[in-house]
């Protein structure tokens, strides 16, 4: 199916809303592989969340940012092009699928990706990218995928061509052990959920996706009401990369990030997410993939917040901790935790 075809109903793109499923448990997952899950997430937030990190730590966090990312879409690519060497690449052509990854990439919300050269037996690859959806992921998305289709070790440059534009130059290089070793963060279970969603009869998307307009040619998804920019992938390739820079750099991450992304919500507060509110929040909980929102308890010391299946849960206690300071109109704090089954409950109150 061409990924440019829109739904007469709602104009959602078919292939976007027929490749995936919005669930009763507040996750979205691909129909062909129902446990890869995968959000709608505020893709303009995505480098600010890293920028904001970087400026608390001092540090620069581009390479682990790549690396990581890299990781994570060379097991998700390997699972999906099981063979690609053999029958299915001998079938269509490694052009072809190379053009099929870049018009998935387009339709995600991923930016206007160009591939100019690809090389197979020398396993390098030159790509233009316009409007990245964060440039450091994608750049860790084509060195996964290279490492995955090609089976070798890589390493990336880029250099800026015009505004906001990027050339990336993929190549072969070796890797350190330690990297290649370590495991990826796997999802807990998901627990059954009870959330309705209106489904278009066209292309199975919830109606409220259809607030959101894609640009093909430009790669990006964006939403009609707030103007805020999305992409849609796993949550995975973000968690991935918070448990490197936990390792890398100590137990004080997971206090930097939920700081960095707070920071992030006090500048630029969105509004469908209201404390006072909680059919609001669950719903815009789970259009997006986030988790299903089960309780949400307010007291004279605060609020008591517990979600189901929880997508990058420090994300969502900063984004929690940035509303509460904003309708309370004083300095919060958060305390957390994550349930071996994956619960995230969020503790806010007064500093």
């Amino acid at each position: 199916m061409s990924s440019r075809r829109t739904c007469k109903t709602c104009g959602v793109p078919l292939k976007f809303g027929r490749d995936h499923s919005w669930n009763s448990d507040g996750t979205i997952t691909q129909r062909r592989d129902p446990d890869h899950r995968m959000i709608l997430f505020d893709s303009e937030g995505i480098d600010t969340l890293f920028s904001n990190i970087e400026s608390i730590i001092g540090m620069p966090l581009e390479k682990i940012i790549i690396e990581s990312k890299a990781r994570a879409t060379k097991e998700y690519i390997a699972q999906q092009i099981i063979g690609l060497k053999g029958s299915f690449a001998r079938l269509v052509g490694i052009d072809r699928i190379v053009r099929m990854v870049v018009e998935q990439g387009r339709l995600l919300g991923y930016g206007d990706i160009i591939v100019h050269d690809f090389d197979w037996k020398g396993g390098t690859m030159r790509c233009e990218i316009g409007n990245p959806y964060s440039l450091p992921l994608f750049c860790g998305d084509l060195l996964g995928s290279l490492e995955a289709i090609r089976k070798l070790a890589g390493a990336c440059s880029y250099e800026e061509t015009g505004p906001d534009r990027y050339m990336i130059n993929t190549y072969a290089a070796e890797h350190a052990p330690e990297l290649q070793d370590r495991l990826l963060p796997r999802m807990p279970p998901r627990k059954e959920g009870d959330i309705q969603h209106e489904l278009c009869p066209g292309c199975k998307a919830p109606r409220q996706v259809s607030r959101y307009k894609w640009d093909l040619d430009a790669g990006t998804i964006k939403d009609s009401e707030t103007d805020m920019r999305l992409a849609l992938f796993g949550p995975v390739g973000l968690q991935v990369i918070f448990e490197e820079l936990s390792s890398e750099l100590g137990d004080a991450i997971p206090e930097t990030i939920v700081e960095a992304q707070r920071q992030i919500v006090s500048k630029k507060l969105d509004l469908t997410w209201n404390l006072n509110e909680p059919d609001v929040m669950s719903k815009w909980l789970s259009i997006q993939g986030m988790g299903h929102l089960v309780e949400m308890t307010p007291s004279e010391s605060g609020i008591l917040i517990r979600i189901e299946n929880a997508a990058v849960p420090l994300v969502l206690v900063g984004n929690a901790l940035g509303i509460f300071e904003a309708y309370s109109k004083v300095k919060g704090a958060a305390e957390w935790e994550i349930s071996p089954d994956g619960d995230l409950t969020i503790r806010l109150s007064a500093a």
